[in-house]
């Protein structure tokens, strides 16, 4: 399922922001057909080195960021029997966007190849990111493996696969990502023969075919996994000793998709982590959180004097040359 593409080798740097190179369309049809595809080095090493090394000095706490909906699937109130299953500390290590003091670190949710590459998937421009949050996982700090699963926790609605009604989960590697590093695994969608009458997680003794199907996807950092919610897969265990593994995890879904959800972003209008990345974007950053754009009917000279008052430092001129005359 991966798809290469030397040019994203050659070109690093925190300025790369050409457009992605024509592979993507491949990586793209293979995502439409089989659910997933793993794009090899999609983000710069020199973009992604210096997020890390800002994470780097950071001890992620224990989070509330797990959904009430995967917390019912956890099955650590006894005592652990090993093999795959939702464990409480699995998603310790996670922290939603923006993370504190690293303002590299969060201009990767909106890096240009990135959003280019959803657009290109999800076949439109306008697109709104609806979830964004860094997970780590510590070798030794608890069992990662998980059963397979599909993320049903994402729609309020039975999913639609058809152009339209996509929408995308992406992980984006911050570090080399190895079998035995936590490489996530995946069914593609034309290897299953028949789905599980159960649309809950499939222990192994349950649904062989599916175990027996599934694949892995490793790749260096800079990687992008992206995947579809219809797609089985699950976490695996860090068996390295004193690895770690850490994922920029961000999702994408087309505009006006309002039963498509997970992280809300409006609370973030008041943090100063956020307001500090808004003084560095673009309206088609901003864009991607649900900010209207210049020439919208929302903006007017008055809204524009309160956005300044909320935002000290945004460019308010493509915003302020888009206003009537």
């Amino acid at each position: 399922m991966s798809v290469e593409h030397p040019a994203a080798r050659r070109r690093a740097g925190p300025s790369a922001e050409d457009d992605p190179p024509i592979e993507l369309d491949a990586a793209a049809a293979a995502w439409q057909a089989d659910g997933w595809v793993l794009v090899p080095e999609l983000i710069p090493t020199a973009d992604v080195g210096e997020a890390l090394g800002e994470l780097a000095d950071h001890d992620l706490p224990a989070s509330p960021a797990t959904s009430p909906s995967r917390r019912r699937f956890e099955t650590d109130d006894g005592p652990d029997a090993g093999g795959p299953a939702f464990r409480r500390d699995q998603f310790s290590g996670t922290s939603l966007f923006p993370v504190p003091g690293a303002p590299r670190l969060n201009r990767l949710f909106v890096h240009p190849r990135l959003v280019r590459f959803a657009e290109r998937v999800l076949q439109t421009e306008d697109i709104r990111i609806y979830q964004s949050r860094i997970w780590s996982k510590y070798a030794g700090r608890v069992d990662y493996e998980q059963p397979l699963h599909r993320d049903l926790n994402h729609s309020l609605v039975p999913t639609r696969s058809e152009p339209g009604w996509w929408h995308l989960e992406c992980f984006v590697y911050l570090n080399d990502v190895a079998i035995d590093t936590g490489a996530p695994r995946l069914v593609p969608r034309s290897k299953i023969i028949e789905e599980p009458v159960s649309t809950r997680p499939q222990p192994p003794e349950a649904a062989e075919e599916l175990y027996a199907a599934e694949v892995a996807a490793p790749g260096p950092a800079g990687s992008v996994l992206a995947y579809r919610s219809d797609v089985w897969h699950r976490g695996t265990d860090i068996t390295r000793p004193g690895a770690e593994r850490h994922v920029l995890v961000v999702a994408f879904k087309p505009a006006g998709l309002d039963w498509i959800g997970y992280d809300p972003h409006p609370p973030l209008s008041i943090n100063a982590d956020f307001i500090e990345f808004v003084a560095g974007s673009t309206p088609r950053d901003l864009a991607l959180f649900g900010v209207p754009p210049p020439n919208h009917s929302y903006w007017t000279a008055a809204t524009l004097e309160a956005m300044a008052a909320q935002y000290p430092g945004l460019d308010l001129d493509p915003w302020r040359a888009g206003l009537p005359c």
